[in-house]
């Protein structure tokens, strides 16, 4: 009888565990059909025309980072362009007659400097067409770089507006570092690093209670250079003396009627004053939104020889993995998506956009190779985003050409790594550990001791090769003498503007630039038309959304709908890459 029971109990369960995979598998359907409907436009639920006279409306939030499109969470986040897409949606409205002007947001913007240049660039763009640019916050910066970075941008415009209750706080430009060496200590945890050379400070947060005089020296250059483009910047389009400008600077915060007073601002308002003022008021143009606008008209690049665009943002990795939500730039992506436009017959030339502070120094060569065998079919040109430091460098170096804004954060030619010993803190924890090691070595990467004196020597002949390779190839690919090359390597950073003069950059340009000289790297006239895609082609968001569930790789926007599913999979650690690193 107990047998029975027993087995009534097993079939119960089993029942019990099958209807609830199936109650998951609806859920899980019912929620991608949800984001599809969310996330796609579906034909009959939008207006199906644009109206005959329009004014363009765009917020910006934060970084508008790549539209790469690949991505679920910036899926699920809905229809916000990336950078790429935000410049195409502006550059249609050059040509189109409906199009009366635009309203740029930027209350809430802190996008990079050269995320800024490249807008600032496609709005003095629209200006040159004839279009009317208005620009408004509610108020322009609380420190750092965002509130600077943000006016910089809005300073392009034909009006520059702020809400009346708003004040002007661009005071200067901050850089802090935050070092937790003492934490560290404290947890009973020491870091083991090594560094080639004296200017590379990636890891002196572990190593360092504050920066030292070199990473100081270098830092502190570059922050000045990003802050004399601004100023430079806003004096040109304000028509304020630079040195009118600095003593403002150093006055704000400054109130909203004194910032007017200054020429800092145009007008006082709110939003909707400035959407009215722009042409919307009067019911001779409607406000569209410029998501909405270039949904339904596309880019502007659609037809004729095809460009390729990859987008390398991110950590360089050698895979994809667990990626968090956040961007990755794996050496496997990009080198399928190199390899894929190196044999499409349509592409003409590849565009590999590049944002990152480096990686993997075994995935950056990896990379490297890539666009060196996509080379041997088609033009590679590299443009470079806010940052292409170390690893995001080196891959730059196989293109035919490279293309920085004035305010990329370039070089840091040198490597970096090593180990976190936590011998200290198992101990204080009553943790003991026993190893059996086969080799005179086996043990030297444990995080149970430091490293011994002959271990030591023989990481640093290692990471001694790796530079050594990393300076040999800037040598080879920007034709720069060793003495050249020692005097902008070492780990030192700098602004794309000095990277053109050191001969590590070629020219200066924004995605419409990098496009232009792909062009031109593949024979065709400046004024033939193009079609710009995106490599790997953009997935749907149901098939992005499948992919995750089926990896395990959820965004947290819903990662909690989904624990019982993963539960019956077998566990994901996340493993971080080891070995030399180029940050």
């Amino acid at each position: 009888m107990w047998l029975l029971r027993w087995l009534g109990r097993l079939v119960w369960r089993v029942v019990t565990v099958l209807l609830a995979l199936v109650g998951a598998a609806v859920v899980s359907l019912a929620i991608a059909v949800g984001l599809a409907l969310y996330v796609v436009p579906i034909p009959g639920l939008e207006p199906q025309r644009l109206p005959k006279s329009m004014v363009l409306t765009l917020t910006l939030d934060g970084r508008l980072g790549a539209s790469d499109g690949g991505s679920l969470t910036r899926a699920l986040r809905g229809r916000r362009l990336g950078l790429e897409g935000v410049i195409a949606g502006l550059t249609r409205a050059e040509t189109d007659p409906q199009v009366k002007g635009l309203v740029l947001d930027v209350g809430r913007a802190s996008p990079g400097l050269a995320e800024a240049q490249e807008l600032r660039q496609a709005l003095l763009r629209l200006r040159a067409a004839g279009k009317l640019v208005f620009a408004f916050a509610d108020s322009f910066g609380d420190g750092g770089l965002g509130g600077g970075a943000a006016y910089y941008l809005a300073s392009a415009a034909d009006e520059v507006w702020m809400q009346p209750s708003g004040d002007w706080s661009w005071t200067g430009l901050s850089l802090e570092g935050v070092f937790v060496k003492g934490t560290l200590e404290k947890l009973g945890l020491a870091a083991d690093m090594i560094q080639r050379h004296e200017y590379k400070g990636a890891m002196e947060p572990v190593t360092r209670s504050s920066f030292s005089e070199p990473v100081r020296e270098n830092l502190g250059r570059a922050v000045r250079g990003w802050f004399d483009q601004m100023v430079k910047g806003v004096a040109e389009s304000r028509k304020i003396p630079e040195a009118a400008l600095r003593v403002l600077v150093d006055n704000a915060p400054l109130p909203s009627g004194e910032a007017v007073r200054d020429k800092l601002i145009d007008r006082l308002g709110y939003r909707v004053d400035v959407i009215d003022a722009a042409g919307a008021g009067d019911g001779k143009a409607e406000a569209v939104t410029l998501e909405r606008y270039y949904r339904r008209l596309g880019t502007p690049w659609r037809s004729g020889p095809t460009i390729a665009v990859i987008h390398g943002e991110g950590d360089v990795t050698r895979s994809e993995g667990r990626s968090f939500g956040m961007p990755r730039f794996s050496a496997e992506r990009i080198g399928k998506a190199l390899e894929e436009a190196a044999e499409d017959a349509d592409v003409v030339a590849i565009v590999l956009r590049i944002d990152s502070p480096g990686g993997s120094y075994l995935a950056s060569d990896a990379i490297f190779d890539h666009i060196r065998r996509a080379r041997k079919a088609k033009p590679v040109v590299a443009s470079l985003k806010d940052v292409a430091a170390s690893g995001g460098y080196f891959v730059a170096l196989a293109a035919d050409r490279i293309v920085v804004s004035p305010g990329t954060l370039t070089g840091s030619i040198g490597v970096v790594g090593g180990k976190i010993v936590a011998s200290e803190l198992m101990r204080n924890a009553g943790i003991a550990t026993d190893a059996i090691e086969v080799g005179e070595h086996a043990g030297m990467w444990r995080m149970t001791r430091p490293f011994t004196e002959e271990e030591r020597r023989r990481v640093e002949a290692m990471f001694d090769r790796a530079y050594l390779d990393f300076t040999r190839k800037v040598m080879e690919a920007r034709k720069l003498t060793p003495s050249e090359v020692d005097g902008v390597a070492r780990g030192r950073v700098w602004t794309g503007e000095e990277a053109i003069r050191l001969k590590l950059a070629d020219a200066e340009g924004d995605f419409v630039a990098a496009i232009a000289a792909a062009k031109q790297l593949a024979g065709l006239s400046a004024d033939t038309k193009v079609r710009v895609e995106t490599y790997p082609e953009t997935k749907p968001t149901w098939q992005l959304l499948r992919d995750a569930i089926m990896s395990g790789d959820l965004p947290e926007e819903i990662d909690t709908l989904f624990e019982g599913i993963r539960s019956l999979a077998a566990l994901v650690r996340l493993v971080p890459e080891a070995g030399i690193q180029l940050r």
